[in-house]
């Protein structure tokens, strides 16, 4: 008899486990804001998500790295959204949603290629320009638009500003001499007399290496008072921006040009431990799809 209950619960419970509704998946994060698409000089079409800046205050475009999407921006860009500032979120070339080639036929930045005759990633400067455009033809001024990018999407939005002395201010996080063969030394010493920010994780082997070289160029291109490197313990990309690091961003968005006073200095290095009061926000558990 014992038996017998013991079979009957368990196809009870068996069965019960089986009609129970499986559990919903957490929904993928989105970037806030109107859903925007643009068209780039040699025939692509991006999809982006702009949010309008408070009157007076600046916008940013934002340039994600090598196999990521806008969404990977998202705690900065809420940060920027709070402070007052505007931004344009873009899926580059060959990225989440921006994955149909000129030609009409999906193509993603893995089939990209890196040759002298044909940079698919450096061509990547035309999607900031269409960015740009974008933001123009909302209204925007030009001169109000600065270039927040990682890794590849810093090294593209450099060679933009380097020709467009409009580009008022530029933050490169994980700077690199040369990303997917995207070099930056010749378009460091074109970007004259506008503040930059580098900012790199320590434990990243090429971007330690490499940044500090990159801020010397920077140095004689811009001068010392407009050239500010941040070294932070373990992040790369857009994983350097906890509350922490996003906050030192915003404070050199209002002052990036140091004087004996203000400013964080040339090369500043966080302490790991240091307590971030501002990490404990929504998108701290983001579901991003790769």
């Amino acid at each position: 008899m014992k038996l017998l209950l013991s079979s009957f619960c368990l196809a009870v419970s068996l069965n019960a486990a089986a009609e129970a509704p499986a559990p919903k998946a957490k929904k993928p994060a989105e970037l806030p804001g109107t859903d925007m698409e643009l068209k780039t000089q040699d025939g692509w079409t991006l999809k982006a998500k702009f949010k309008s800046a408070q009157p007076g205050q600046k916008t940013f475009v934002l340039l994600h790295g090598k196999g990521q999407r806008k969404e990977f921006m998202l705690r900065l860009a809420n940060r920027l959204s709070m402070a007052g500032y505007g931004y344009l979120g873009v899926d580059l070339r060959g990225h989440g949603q921006s994955n149909i080639g000129p030609d009409g036929e999906p193509i993603t930045y893995k089939k990209f290629k890196t040759t002298k005759a044909q940079n698919d990633f450096a061509n990547m400067a035309m999607d900031v320009q269409a960015a740009v455009s974008a933001l123009v033809a909302q209204y925007v001024p030009e001169e109000s638009i600065g270039i927040i990018g990682t890794d590849v999407g810093g090294s593209v939005g450099l060679k933009y500003a380097a020709v467009h002395p409009q580009a008022p201010l530029l933050v490169m996080l994980s700077p690199g001499m040369e990303y997917q063969e995207v070099t930056t030394v010749n378009a460091m010493r074109a970007y004259k007399d506008r503040p930059i920010l580098m900012i790199y994780g320590e434990l990243d082997k090429k971007s330690s290496r490499e940044t500090p070289i990159l801020y010397e160029f920077a140095k004689r291109s811009v001068g010392e008072r407009k050239a500010t490197m941040i070294a932070v313990p373990h992040k790369q990309g857009v994983r350097l921006l906890n509350g922490q690091v996003i906050q030192l961003v915003l404070n050199w968005i209002i002052n990036p040009v140091k004087t004996d006073t203000v400013g964080p200095s040339s090369s500043t290095v966080l302490a790991p431990g240091v307590p971030d009061a501002q990490s404990a926000d929504s998108s701290s558990e983001l579901i991003l799809d790769p």
